[in-house]
């Protein structure tokens, strides 16, 4: 049986790799899914006087 203190620092340390590779995996994946998240619409262009 593990006891509380070794599983919570296991734990502590499994979620602390899951959390660096989300952070590493966020940094790689945001140049290539910025074209999708950035609209083409701008509000100006939205507005009754916006550009045509």
């Amino acid at each position: 049986m593990i006891a509380p203190k070794d599983w919570f620092a296991r734990c502590g340390c499994i979620a602390l790799i899951v959390a660096a590779f989300a952070f590493i995996g966020v940094i790689v994946a945001e140049p290539l899914l910025r074209p999708v998240w950035s609209s083409q619409v701008t509000i100006a262009q939205l507005a009754p006087g916006g550009s045509r």
